[in-house]
């Protein structure tokens, strides 16, 4: 092989090794492209275990209403406190006073109660959620009880503590006779018609038409009349209207208003029967046949006495039927009897006028009561 062919071959292997050793030096040096990789991730959210949130044995509003009902039916809160007797108002307090005893137990839900919410309020159940709103209210509601022990002490206290004063009432003829002026001739007739008297009705009672729903903010009241009687209905209704949301009435005393209403919602029920009927209904009281009388929640009144009145009233029947409508009245709003403070006076309201006035002057309206209850005379 001459030298030329020599020179070529080695010249061609030169070359090569050059192209092999500059590929290699360009791959070290130059990095490779990679194809991006996507990583997803997932968050999961761990549930986070919390206690279970304690209930009571007995709610708060449950151990009151059974407090409650040791509250006699005489004793039953109408109007305000100086209304109550003082054996009513001693059952109050001993009521209210075992409520203030166990209020540490509740107060200390109440605390409970609130911490829980609190530390727990993002992760919470919704079965949790009522029992912890109602046990959130504790502290509120113990408020209003505590308020009415605070009250109940005072008109106790000042009830036992105050003066044997005996307040008089005198008022002139021309007071007394305008006392009786309702605007209508309802309260002069009685509502009597004859023509209505149905002796032979298959209804125990005759019931009023359009009544109220019942409204906790007024006195419901409800009416009952026995169909022998022959009494308008109507008229009934109006005329008690009158009576009972008069501004010389029961309603300076209760500070509510009076409405009718259905048996089922009433308050109280005004019942007009026969001297028959009145005592099967008042019994075991002793009404005689010819007394009304007061019974749990029912006003008596004995169609007797509506008709013909009282000796001390002779013929005053517009004044005796006020009487006799605030007379019962009083009776369901707790107010007891009381007799005549001073002859030539009128008449307490409370006073069992119907037997004799002792020298008072025959009267219809709670003026007395009035003077008691706003200025402890």
């Amino acid at each position: 092989m001459n030298q030329t062919i020599k020179s070529s071959i080695l010249l061609i292997v030169l070359l090569g090794f050059s192209f092999f050793a500059f590929n290699f030096l360009n791959d070290s040096i130059i990095p490779q492209s990679e194809t991006p990789t996507i990583v997803t991730s997932t968050t999961i959210q761990q549930k986070i275990e919390i206690d279970e949130f304690n209930t009571l044995d007995i709610s708060l509003k449950e151990f009151i209403d059974n407090e409650l009902l040791s509250i006699s039916d005489d004793c039953i809160k109408f109007g305000s406190w100086f209304s109550l007797t003082e054996n009513c108002l001693e059952e109050w307090l001993f009521v209210l006073n075992n409520i203030d005893e166990q209020s540490s137990i509740f107060t200390t839900h109440y605390t409970y109660a609130k911490d829980y919410f609190m530390s727990n309020y993002q992760n919470l159940e919704e079965k949790d959620i009522e029992n912890i709103l109602e046990s959130l209210s504790i502290e509120t509601d113990l408020a209003v009880w505590n308020e009415k022990l605070i009250e109940v002490t005072s008109v106790l206290n000042i009830k036992k503590s105050q003066e044997e004063e005996t307040t008089a009432i005198f008022l002139t003829d021309t007071v007394i006779n305008n006392s009786k002026n309702l605007g209508t001739s309802e309260l002069e007739s009685g509502c009597i018609d004859s023509t209505l008297i149905n002796e032979d009705s298959e209804d125990e009672w005759v019931l009023l038409d359009n009544v109220n729903s019942r409204d906790e903010e007024k006195l419901n009241y409800a009416v009952k009349i026995e169909p022998s009687l022959g009494l308008n209905p109507l008229c009934i209704k109006n005329l008690l209207f009158l009576i009972l949301n008069n501004d010389t009435g029961w309603t300076n005393i209760t500070e509510k208003q009076f409405q009718l209403t259905s048996v089922e919602e009433s308050d109280y029920v005004y019942i007009f029967a026969s001297p028959e009927k009145t005592d099967e209904i008042c019994a075991p009281i002793e009404t005689n046949s010819i007394y009304s009388c007061r019974k749990e929640q029912n006003i008596v009144l004995n169609f007797f006495r509506w008709k013909n009145g009282a000796v001390d009233f002779k013929n005053d029947m517009e004044t005796y039927r006020i009487y006799l409508i605030n007379h019962e009245t009083g009776h369901i709003l707790g107010w007891g009897h009381v007799g005549c403070p001073k002859e030539g006076a009128i008449a307490p309201v409370m006073m069992q006028q119907s037997k004799g006035t002792e020298g008072c002057i025959p009267y219809g309206w709670p003026a007395y009561e009035t003077i008691k209850s706003k200025f402890n005379r």
